[in-house]
């Protein structure tokens, strides 16, 4: 299992999956600072920022379309990578932090005019979405078959481990199972033997093993 969820981590990440682009529908605008042909944006009531590479966009966009009153806005965004950015205007206006890139502005105009709509290369490239890997799930899938196979092999060593201490422990027992018949043997003899002659003789004898004790008696 381990290993099935390994190799199906890397091929997950490594086929890119299609994601569509987050939608954020007719709001004001609080900030938007522009130079160098970037614009950074910031909503009305939210932290969140945004910014607009403003060459990139067909027709060209620049922040001279926002400067004729109110204007809603609403935009298309990717979500999977975001640039840390640090703007400020001479209004004491600051805007830092993580900004999500914008692939497709349309402006609605106070006075009723047709919305515009600007869109960039790359939305005009995948109009329904972008294409991203899922690195992030595919290795974690990879780390889990990782955690299997350690688990696997840890259990594997310790039923090792086990098996010879059991081991050890039976032959230890049968060790002393064995001492302790032995010097009962030992123990075991037979009635003395007595031989008459011209002296008297007196035979002991073992089964463990045979020996013989000989002595005179006056």
């Amino acid at each position: 299992m381990g290993i099935l969820l390994i190799i199906g981590g890397l091929i997950y990440g490594s086929i890119p999956q299609k994601t569509p682009y987050q939608n954020i529908t007719k709001a004001f605008i609080a900030h938007y600072l522009s130079g160098r042909g970037i614009g950074y944006m910031q909503l009305e009531k939210s932290p969140t920022l945004y910014i607009v590479n403003e060459g990139q966009f067909l027709p060209a966009f620049s922040a001279d379309y926002l400067n004729h009153g109110n204007v809603l806005i609403s935009f298309l965004y990717r979500t999977d990578v975001t640039t840390n950015i640090d703007a400020s205007s001479s209004n004491n206006v600051h805007l830092i932090g993580p900004a999500y890139t914008v692939e497709q502005l349309t402006l609605y105009h106070q006075f009723g005019q047709q919305p515009q709509v600007f869109s960039t290369f790359e939305y005009y490239q995948n109009p329904k979405g972008y294409y991203q890997h899922s690195w992030i799930t595919g290795i974690a899938l990879s780390l889990l078959g990782l955690i299997f196979i350690g688990l696997g092999l840890f259990t594997t060593v310790r039923r090792g481990k086990k098996k010879k201490q059991l081991d050890f422990v039976n032959t230890h027992a049968s060790i002393l199972a064995a001492a302790d018949i032995q010097p009962e043997q030992l123990e075991e003899y037979q009635e003395p033997e007595t031989i008459t002659g011209n002296g008297e003789y007196t035979k002991y004898s073992t089964r463990a093993a045979q020996s013989t004790k000989i002595s005179h008696v006056e």
